[in-house]
């Protein structure tokens, strides 16, 4: 089949049709910073992982995986334009610290390439800040990106550890991580992440540490 016949059945998803995950990974990597490439596989293979462990879809984990990056190598003014180019209202925070952008860009420059879903979609767009009532696949995205095993930072560990063990109690840890680092640099740390974090705390105790249960899945 011709390459761009191809390209425009995935785009559409045509019949039905899945990416072959070969070939995406592919056009994924051949947007990126060299550098950047194993981070990318690192954040496929643990999402997939972390999919089986708490029953999510693995094909869409991986597909989330695969593209969550595919416009980071894009600096500010890039970035902002292609916020312009896909009607994306920023906040101040994020043009104060362009580094937020590639989350929301990503998500909407997927979906014009490759079709991607809602779900895919959301979980590549709220990969860097989290929100409130995150479903299960975005915070299986959000912890395969903080500890693919390429990551090395002080307390790497116990995220994993934690990420197989209690879900969610992962992602309150990384989330006080990234609030940490984002104080420690003297930026102003996402209202997104702020609000995420104080949800998660709020339902904690709702269910039992490690009950998926508490993990809700998209609709």
């Amino acid at each position: 089949m011709p390459e761009n016949v191809y390209e425009e059945i995935v785009r559409h998803r045509f019949y039905g049709a899945q990416p072959n995950f070969v070939w995406l990974r592919g056009q994924s990597y051949a947007c990126l910073d060299p550098k950047r490439v194993p981070h990318v596989q690192g954040c496929e293979q643990e999402a997939v992982r972390l999919a089986e462990r708490w029953g999510e879809d693995r094909d869409l984990a991986a597909e989330a995986g695969i593209l969550h990056d595919i416009t980071k190598k894009y600096k500010g003014p890039e970035q902002l334009r292609l916020c312009e180019k896909y009607g994306i209202i920023t906040d101040n925070d994020e043009k104060a610290n362009y580094k937020l952008l590639h989350s929301k860009t990503g998500a909407a420059y997927a979906r014009e390439r490759f079709g991607i879903g809602d779900a895919v979609y959301n979980a590549i767009w709220w990969h860097r800040t989290g929100h409130p009532d995150m479903t299960l696949l975005e915070k299986i995205i959000y912890m395969a990106d903080y500890v693919e095993p390429t990551r090395d930072f002080e307390g790497v560990g116990v995220l994993r550890r934690l990420a197989y063990e209690d879900l969610d109690a992962a992602i309150i840890k990384g989330l006080e991580m990234s609030l940490d680092e984002v104080s420690a640099n003297g930026l102003k740390p996402h209202e997104n992440t702020v609000q995420a974090l104080y949800w998660l705390r709020e339902h904690r105790n709702k269910t039992a540490p490690g009950d998926t249960r508490s993990v809700r899945k998209e609709e």
